[in-house]
């Protein structure tokens, strides 16, 4: 799936030597220069110091091997998956993060496999495959199949396959040795001496419709932010900033209390899938889609 000199590049950054590199690959060293030689000519950049002590990486070298890396991880694993295909095997690769939990997808699982039993899934961490929040959508269909979680209806138009299981109340959530913890509703008097964190305008219709419902109540210290991340629930509890979130997400900032909004709203939230889906995963949008139905 991918070229030799590829595979010698890799290999020698791991040895850091021509000449075990080469008895890894059985071939001898001055093929193995050869090849690196031919590579370096090629892309027209230099990816190793020779010295007399072995070979080390250039700064340029650094960054194609970190990249040839994880193609070579994913040209196997599309290998593999091919091949479980063609038995039978087929999995699917859900996403998943402290932010992007699966907690509807394990009971529409259960239906899944009575159709197809020979399906499984796979969990891919997005921290693990790089990907930042903010730009999930990068990953869905590379690395990952599937992913739960709020839809960002600015974001994510025309850009994925969304089926909405439910939606997810907004809240403004504090923390809870905040004088206003203990307020039942968000009011005017509340929000007055709040500072407020929401998603900045453009992202989300829900969350553009919840900040100016916020203004017009009295909300006048606002930050906005491109996307959410575990950090920023931190920062907001050390500082005592309060944030626009939805409910279900409680269990994630413990130390913050969830303060309902006097006027409801909410924001999508479902299974989102690329634009065309693989077999297995269009499997698992139409159970989906019917247990909703």
């Amino acid at each position: 799936m991918y070229s030799r000199h590829v595979e010698s590049f890799i290999e020698t950054a791991h040895a850091g030597s021509f000449s075990k590199a080469a008895r890894v690959l059985y071939i001898s060293p001055s093929s193995l220069i050869q090849q690196i030689d031919l590579l370096e000519q090629r892309l027209g950049i230099m990816l190793f110091e020779r010295g007399h002590r072995g070979v080390k990486l250039t700064e340029a070298g650094e960054s194609l091997y970190r990249d040839a890396v994880e193609i070579v991880r994913h040209s196997d694993e599309a290998v593999a998956r091919a091949r479980r295909i063609q038995r039978g095997e087929g999995s699917i690769r859900v996403a998943t993060s402290l932010l992007m939990k699966c907690r509807m997808l394990p009971g529409i699982w259960s239906h899944m496999i009575e159709d197809m039993p020979g399906t499984r899934i796979d969990i891919v961490s997005l921290e693990s495959v790089g990907v930042e929040p903010g730009n999930y959508l990068r990953g869905l269909g590379v690395s990952y199949d599937v992913m739960e979680g709020l839809y960002m209806s600015e974001l994510y138009q025309d850009r994925c396959l969304f089926l909405e299981l439910e939606r997810a109340p907004l809240c403004v959530a504090l923390p809870r040795t905040h004088e206003a913890a203990g307020s039942q509703v968000v009011d005017t008097q509340m929000l007055r001496d709040l500072d407020l964190v929401v998603m900045k305008t453009g992202v989300s219709a829900d969350y553009d419709a919840v900040h100016s419902y916020l203004v017009a109540l009295g909300a006048n210290r606002i930050t906005e932010v491109p996307f959410y991340t575990m950090e920023l629930f931190a920062d907001c509890e050390l500082n005592k900033r309060a944030i626009v979130t939805v409910e279900m997400w409680e269990d994630i900032h413990p130390n913050l209390a969830c303060i309902p909004l006097a006027e409801p709203h909410a924001i999508p939230y479902g299974l989102i899938f690329p634009q065309k889906p693989s077999p297995q995963a269009m499997k698992l949008y139409q159970t989906a889609k019917k247990m909703v139905g």
